[in-house]
């Protein structure tokens, strides 16, 4: 089916594939500003776009939604090379994080200035209220639109609200943008979704039901017949090296405890399986069709119970060091499970594996139980602090190719070398040939 609206300006007709969000559908299309940071549900405003002048999310409307419609998007902004008043604005008042939802403000603010000319605070807030995470606040975008106002009566006004210092430096003390705000700001292609090439593969990961268990059989062949199945891989088909996840330093620190895919599983969501097909949408489907026999095991859901000796163990394998053997490590190996990989310690950091404690630290000052003695008071109390997940709006995302002998890695982290690190261990490839 074609679609034909309008699009920034420009008669335009794309195919559609049945039941594609108008965000994906744009997306497909050549509108890489049109995000989804919440698996498209609709409700985080990163894929904010216009349309017939509204401001709407594209998830939440399928591709044929848009038949005959007159749609806009941060796209339309610039004017050749040079970015809206309101995007340059943006930058200066420090607007720009992450960037993930940078487009959608600035096209927020561009239609509320359209609206009104001198908007209030009341009016700012009210439109960029279906913008689940502004990054920042709202402290600059008050001043953005400020300065914004400002710049349409005299394109001279500066924004001087950050002072400077060290008159003498050309860097340091001085106010400057992010390197590449101007290119989140205008919706370029900046992420990792967005270098994704258009006859790549996409891998999907098949998980765990059980929070502990081992996995008896597991039955790929439906799933292989699925045409556009490339590759299903289980703990069969890779390399039996163990792995830490962690990213704090190198030597690392944290033991080396897991592989790309078990025979075990130790928590809801652990690795199974990895389909690896044409489309997301036939991986999905194949992973649905793959058969998995559990032999769960006891679980412990509780802090204190987890380090009794006599509690299910997480890791049960051969415990090793790289260096500073422990005296004690022939007592704790004695009852290893040969069955489980091994744990590997680079050097010890305090950890026990047979009472489920990877690493551990203890320090004091002065003689604790003489101040318990001369104390007029002893309170004891049990707190409990919330669970704090880091999720940014930018899906974790890894895009990988081979370019001759090198392996091309594109992927959404803080710490590439930990990752490059990682994947040269499990890959046995030297790290010069990874980038």
């Amino acid at each position: 089916m074609i679609v034909s609206f309008t699009l920034n300006g420009r008669s335009v007709g794309f195919e559609t594939i049945p039941g594609e969000s108008a965000q994906l559908f744009l997306q497909r299309n050549g509108i890489p500003s049109v995000r989804n940071s919440d698996d498209g549900y609709g409700f985080s405003g990163s894929d904010t776009i216009l349309l017939d002048g509204r401001i709407v999310g594209a998830c939440i409307l399928l591709a044929p939604q848009l038949e005959g419609r007159d749609v806009r998007t941060v796209e339309s902004l610039r004017e050749g090379r040079l970015l809206s008043i309101v995007q340059q604005a943006m930058l200066e008042c420090g607007c720009i994080q992450s960037g993930y939802n940078a487009p959608a403000a600035a096209l927020m603010l561009w239609e509320l200035l359209q609206r009104i000319s001198r908007p209030s605070r009341e009016d700012i807030e009210d439109a960029l209220s279906g913008l689940y995470n502004r990054a920042t606040g709202y402290r600059q975008f008050f001043d953005a639109v400020e300065l914004a106002v400002a710049r349409m009566q005299d394109q001279s006004r500066k924004f001087e609200d950050i002072p400077s210092f060290g008159n003498d430096y050309q860097i340091v003390g001085k106010p400057s943008p992010k390197k590449d705000s101007a290119r989140m700001v205008a919706g370029e292609k900046v992420f990792v979704e967005d270098r994704v090439e258009q006859n790549a593969c996409y891998l999907k990961v098949l998980r765990s039901p059980h929070a502990h268990a081992w996995i008896i059989s597991i039955d790929i062949k439906e799933a292989m017949a699925v045409e556009g199945v490339v590759a299903i891989f289980t703990h069969k088909d890779v390399p039996e090296k163990v792995y830490s996840q962690a990213g704090q330093g190198f030597p690392e620190p944290s033991p080396y405890d897991r592989m790309l895919l078990s025979k075990k599983v130790r928590h809801v969501g652990d690795r199974v399986a990895a389909v690896v097909a044409e489309s997301p949408q036939i991986a999905e489907q194949a992973l649905k069709l793959i058969k998995v026999e559990y032999e769960r095991l006891p679980v412990v859901l509780d802090w204190d119970a987890a380090r009794i000796a006599s509690t299910p163990l997480i890791h049960g394998g051969k415990i090793s060091y790289k260096a500073g053997v422990p005296e004690n490590l022939a007592d704790l190996n004695r009852d290893a499970d040969s069955a489980e990989e091994p744990v590997v310690y680079q050097f010890p950091i305090g950890g026990n594996p047979r009472m489920n404690i990877a690493a551990s630290i203890s320090d004091g000052i002065g003689d604790v139980q003489e101040g318990f003695k001369q104390a007029d008071v002893i309170v004891e109390r049990t707190y409990t602090t919330t669970q704090i997940q880091c999720t940014p709006l930018e899906k974790h995302t890894c895009y990988a190719r081979l370019e001759g002998d090198r392996l091309i890695i594109h992927a959404s982290t803080q710490v590439p070398y930990h990752v490059r690190r990682i994947i040269a261990t499990l890959l046995d490839l030297p790290e010069n040939h990874i980038r």
